[in-house]
């Protein structure tokens, strides 16, 4: 699978469990339904899944959604996204998600 965007990451969990990961969107493909995916990978968070649109954008701004919403309810459940260079050091400094996904990481 061929990756569109992506960004390293460390998730840290409410019980301060920590996880090297990221956060990237795989490139849109036809699937043999006739749908089109596009790949949601949030490493270290859960597992990948496709998500399907009727189109290449949709399914491109489906996922990039339904990873913005993931974020979210990983955030507002203390969760938080830190950089892994930062965490390394000892000195966590957040992942700008709402800057990174705009009003999708907004509550629904």
């Amino acid at each position: 699978m061929n990756v569109v965007g992506e960004q390293a990451v460390v998730f840290v969990h409410p019980n301060g469990s920590r996880h090297p990961g990221r956060i990237a969107l795989g490139e849109v493909f036809r699937a043999s339904g006739g749908e089109y995916r596009c790949e949601v990978i949030l490493e270290g968070l859960d597992e990948p899944r496709a998500i399907s649109g009727d189109s290449t954008l949709q399914a491109l701004l489906l996922a990039a959604r339904f990873a913005a919403q993931r974020l979210h309810d990983f955030c507002a459940k203390g969760g938080r996204v830190v950089y892994p260079a930062d965490a390394d050091a000892g000195d966590d400094t957040d992942v700008a998600l709402e800057a990174v996904f705009g009003p999708m990481f907004r509550s629904p």
